[in-house]
C-alpha cells in the first residue's frame, strides 16, 4: 500500500530550489521597493529642509527681538536712575568723566588706556546697561580688565544675536581675541553734542554737515518722537564692502569706536553698508548687508529689503525692517538735526530717491 502526505486545507507548501521541503518563505523588501522608500524619504527632506531653515530663522529673529527690548528695559531703567535724564553709550553721559569738565572736552589725563574704570570705552552702552539686566562684571580699570568685560559681555546670551555667526579681527591696541563679532551698535549722532561743543567731530560733537541743533543733549525728552528714534540694532561694527568687521578698544574711540555708527542712510557707516543695493555705486567686492542686515537673505547681492534686522526705538518697542526701509535718516538722527546729504555724510543714491526729499525742511 503506497504512502502519501496530507496537507492541511488551506496551506500550500511552495518548493524553493535549495530549501528543506515545507520551509516557508521569510518576508523583506526588494530593491525595488527600498528604492522606492528612499526616493519618498528624499522628496520629504527636499519639501521639510526649507521650512526647517525658515522655522530657525524666525526663532533667531524672536530671540534677537526680546534681545534688544531687553536692553531698551535696561537703558530706560539707567535714564531714570541719572540725574540728568541721559541714556548711556556716548562721551556726554557714561564716557563723561574721559574728559575735563570745564576744559572744551579735552581728555582727563586721570585716564587712559590702562586706567578706564566703569566702561570698556568712551561709546560703550553694553557695560552700564548690563547691571540691570542682572549681568554680573567687574569694574576694575586695567588693560586687562576692561578686555575681561568685554570679552564677557560681546558673546554673553542676553546681548548677542542668535543670528550672529560673524567672527570678528582686532584692530589697533587694546588687542581683543578673534572671535564673534558684537551683535549690537548704537545710533551714534543721538550722542553726540551740536558742532562747535568741542571735542573735534565724531569724539564728542558733531560736524559742519552733520550736528544736533543748539543746547542738544542726549536725553529722551530732546530726541524728538522717541517711537521714531533708534537707539541700538543690529549691527557690525567695524565693516563695509572692502573690509570684514574688525574691532577697535581705544578707550576713548572716534566715530563711534566699537559699540555705535552712523546709520544706514549714509556712504559713510561702518556697521550698517548698504553701497551694494541696487541703485547705488558698488563700495567693494562684498554686500556687506550680510553683517549687520543677517535676519533676511544671506546670499550675496540680493535684493532690496531681503536683507533684514531688528531696530529697537527710544519708547521700548523693536521692529524688525529691510535694509532700505530702515535706511530712513529721521529714524536716525535728533529732531532739528542740520544734514547736508551731498556733504562728508553723502546720502545713498536708493535713500535719495525714497526719503531725500523729506529732510528740505530739516529732520523732524
Amino acid at each position: 500500500m503506497g504512502t502519501s502526505s496530507f496537507h492541511p486545507p488551506g496551506r500550500v507548501i511552495v518548493g524553493r530550489r535549495g530549501a528543506a521541503p515545507g520551509a516557508v518563505r521569510a518576508a523583506g523588501f526588494t530593491l525595488v521597493e527600498l528604492l522606492v522608500v528612499i526616493g519618498i524619504i528624499a522628496v520629504l527632506i527636499s519639501i521639510l529642509l526649507p521650512a526647517l531653515g525658515r522655522a530657525r530663522q524666525s526663532a533667531q529673529t524672536v530671540v534677537c527681538e526680546s534681545n534688544i527690548r531687553n536692553i531698551l528695559h535696561g537703558m530706560l531703567m539707567y535714564v531714570n536712575d541719572s540725574s540728568k535724564g541721559y541714556f548711556p553709550g556716548g562721551p556726554a553721559s557714561t564716557g563723561r568723566f574721559l574728559f575735563l569738565p570745564q576744559s572744551g572736552w579735552t581728555k582727563n589725563p586721570s585716564f587712559s588706556q590702562t586706567n578706564c574704570p566703569n566702561v570698556i570705552q568712551t561709546w560703550d552702552w553694553a557695560t552700564p546697561i548690563a547691571g540691570y539686566l542682572k549681568i554680573e562684571v567687574d569694574l576694575y580699570e586695567t588693560t586687562d580688565d576692561r578686555l575681561n568685560r568685554f570679552e564677557l559681555l560681546r558673546k554673553v546670551p542676553a546681548f548677542t544675536c542668535p543670528a550672529n555667526d560673524i567672527t570678528a579681527t582686532p584692530f589697533g591696541s587694546p588687542t581683543a581675541s578673534v572671535d564673534l563679532m558684537p551683535s549690537y551698535n548704537t545710533a551714534s549722532q543721538f550722542h553726540l553734542l551740536p558742532v562747535g561743543t568741542g571735542g573735534g567731530a565724531g569724539t564728542v560733537s558733531g560736524s559742519a554737515d552733520l550736528t544736533s541743533p543748539g543746547g542738544y543733549e542726549p536725553m529722551i525728552t530732546k530726541i524728538g518722537r522717541p517711537s521714531e528714534k533708534i537707539y541700538i540694532a543690529d549691527g557690525a561694527r567695524f565693516s563695509d564692502a572692502s573690509s570684514a568687521p574688525d574691532i577697535n578698544l581705544n578707550y576713548a574711540g572716534s566715530g563711534g569706536g566699537a559699540f555705535a555708527d552712523v546709520g544706514p542712510w549714509t556712504k559713510n557707516t561702518h556697521s550698517w553698508d548698504r553701497s551694494n543695493a541696487k541703485g547705488n555705486a558698488s563700495g567693494g567686492p562684498v554686500d556687506a548687508r550680510i553683517y549687520a542686515f543677517r535676519h533676511g537673505t544671506k546670499k550675496q547681492f540680493g535684493p532690496t529689503d531681503s536683507y533684514r534686522l531688528n531696530c529697537g526705538f527710544f519708547d521700548g518697542h523693536v521692529e524688525s525692517m529691510g535694509d532700505l526701509q530702515a535706511a530712513n535718516p529721521h529714524m536716525w538722527l535728533p529732531k532739528g538735526t542740520t544734514y547736508n546729504p551731498s556733504g562728508s555724510f553723502p546720502m545713498l543714491s536708493d535713500v535719495q530717491t525714497i526719503y531725500g526729499g523729506t529732510i528740505a525742511n530739516g529732520i523732524d
